[in-house]
């Protein structure tokens, strides 16, 4: 009997272990201080502004393993390294990126259409949306930063342009037809908040002129309609949403959309406590694979730190700040660890396209650097509270 009981205990705790280790593996949390995430900012920071050439473009990527640069380009990603760049500016001050920004801003602009009232940039004949939703959240972020009006006019056309993407459900077009000039009526992932985001941005620095009730419709048609209508099988994980519900006025945060940052919080948390439990290594890489693209690490940081500021300021999401914050912190703490530092990149063959990346699998790419310092500057704050209390 006693050698019966000794066999199921032991294969009850061997079954235990195997759960613990293959199926719910500890999450990795690694200890990390202020001054070392401003490091890593600014080290991500300078990998966008110092890789700018001459036209307003930024290094696209680069593959460690073959020492190239990558050849490639995108418009949206373009527009939101420059926009991340302003958020840098914003948190340090320092002058170099906001000149950076300005580069990419110039790039934008040389390329900038006119159509019925309104503003679009693109390359070629292409006038996506979500490129230019974050060419606006990019200028609103620098009126908020500077109070230079230079840009307000465009900042109007630009938002006209959102407007006129805007669809009677609030839905928005990713795009604009060359051919007729109107709205396509395809849809994307994340054209529409970031549509949402930059009009609200532009209600913050132009107020009274109705962006931000613009808006309205659209965070409306996220939070209750779009998941069903495009097809999405989940609900999406829109970091841009986030941000968008984040700096809505307190007087349109109603049960809808304070239920939607709510829902948007509980996703990225999970997101973020899968990522702490990758190692990428033993059977830890079978059951988690590799530790996640920097991109979409970064985009799950950003969108909790948008919630985060939100709950600090909402009964109806008070509770879940402390969770948020732990959240902030451990992934803070992983990619830190996870970055390649210009002091690690001195000893490789091309330092200045590795030194301040992130990368996954031996590549970097421009919205990895973007989303993780987005991210980390979420996180510094709660941080540096916590650092001074002790």
């Amino acid at each position: 009997m006693k050698r019966r009981l000794a066999a199921h205990l032991s294969l009850w705790l061997v079954g235990a272990a195997l759960v613990r280790v293959a199926i719910v593996p500890a999450e990795i949390c690694p200890p990390v201080t202020a001054a070392q995430v401003s490091q890593a900012i600014i080290e991500a920071a300078d990998w966008m502004a110092l890789g700018i050439d001459g036209d307003g473009r930024y290094v696209y990527g680069y593959d460690l393993e073959t020492d190239t640069e990558a050849s490639g380009y995108n418009s949206a990603r373009h527009a939101g390294v420059t926009m991340s760049l302003y958020q840098v500016y914003e948190a340090t001050g320092e002058p170099r990126y906001l000149e950076a920004a300005d580069a990419g801003i110039g790039y934008m602009l040389d390329r900038i259409e006119q159509g019925q009232g309104w503003l679009a940039w693109g390359e070629g004949a292409d006038r996506p949306t979500g490129a230019n939703g974050l060419l606006l959240a990019a200028l609103s972020l620098r009126r908020r930063a500077t109070a230079d009006p230079r840009y307000d006019d465009v900042m109007r056309g630009v938002g006209a342009f959102l407007v006129h993407q805007q669809e009677p459900t609030g839905a928005i077009s990713a795009s604009l037809d060359p051919g007729t000039g109107e709205p396509d009526g395809g849809h994307g992932p994340f054209a529409t908040g970031e549509a949402a985001w930059a009009l609200v941005l532009l209600g913050q620095v132009l107020p009274g002129e109705g962006w931000a009730e613009a808006a309205l419709p659209t965070i409306d048609y996220i939070a209750t309609e779009r998941d069903r209508a495009e097809g999405y099988i989940a609900r999406l994980p829109d970091h841009w949403a986030a941000y968008a519900v984040a700096e809505l006025p307190s007087g349109y945060l109603d049960a809808t959309r304070l239920g939607l940052a709510e829902r948007l919080a509980g996703y990225f948390g999970m997101r973020l406590r899968f990522e702490a439990s990758r190692s990428g290594e033993g059977i830890n890489l079978w059951v988690r694979w590799y530790p996640g693209p920097p991109a979409g690490v970064g985009t799950a940081g950003e969108g909790i730190g948008a919630i985060h500021r939100l709950a600090l300021t909402q009964p109806a999401l008070e509770g879940l700040a402390a969770n948020i914050e732990e959240r902030l912190v451990c992934t803070a703490g992983i990619m830190v660890e996870r970055q390649v530092s210009v002091a690690d990149a001195a000893g490789l063959p091309s330092p200045a396209l590795a030194g301040g990346a992130w990368f996954y699998r031996g590549q970097t790419q421009m919205d990895g650097q973007q989303h993780v310092v987005s991210a980390l500057l979420a996180a510094l704050p709660i941080i540096e509270a916590r650092e001074a209390s002790r």
